[in-house]
């Protein structure tokens, strides 16, 4: 009987140290529910390029935008719009920026995150947004300073992604060319995988 009493015991207490044990224990985060854009059943991801035509009447597109999700969900993108040119914003806020019932186009790529974080990191030193349109001038795709939509994203990709072309190909920093909207979203390296309509 007193095997059993002690027995007893032993178990009472292992089961209350482990009941203490636990109670310390960290809790684990849970894993996160997915982040949509909005309205649609797209998953927001990290380095994923949003795309505007940004469209003139009702079918000429006249000029295109393109900005990359950041692992915040924020989109950082280049315009002229009011301060800094680099810009981070929120999807809603930049989705505002665009027409109610615009149609923004989502590519994914498997360089994507790490242009992201080159992104996140390097959008606020770009004070000027200027396309070298009618002159040379600043046609290096190299310098940061001023700089434009299209051209921010190679730079992400390129810089992010140890000094690898994957929107072009074969561009490097010292290269003087211009970068469309159009040839980021035509890349070999990026798919298509959805869109949603601007709020």
């Amino acid at each position: 009987m007193k095997y059993y009493k002690y027995l007893f015991s032993v178990l009472v207490f292992f089961l209350l140290l482990s009941i203490s044990l636990s109670a310390n224990a960290e809790v684990e985060p849970r894993a996160e529910l997915p982040v949509y854009y909005p309205g649609s059943n797209v998953i927001m991801r990290a380095g994923d390029i949003v795309y505007s035509s940004k469209s003139f009447g009702s079918s000429t597109a006249i000029v295109g935008h393109v900005g990359i999700v950041g692992s915040d969900l924020n989109v950082y993108h280049v315009n002229p719009a009011a301060g800094n040119a680099g810009k981070s914003d929120g999807i809603y806020a930049y989705s505002s920026r665009h027409g109610k019932g615009e149609t923004i186009k989502v590519y994914r790529s498997a360089h994507g995150v790490k242009a992201a974080e080159w992104a996140e990191n390097n959008y606020a030193s770009i004070s000027t947004y200027y396309i070298p349109w009618a002159s040379w001038d600043n046609f290096k795709l190299g310098s940061l300073d001023p700089n434009y939509c299209s051209k921010f994203i190679w730079q992400a990709f390129y810089y992010g992604n140890n000094k690898t072309d994957y929107i072009i190909g074969y561009y490097d920093e010292k290269k003087e060319a211009y970068v469309t909207p159009s040839q980021v979203i035509g890349s070999n390296d990026l798919t298509y995988a959805g869109s949603f309509i601007t709020p």
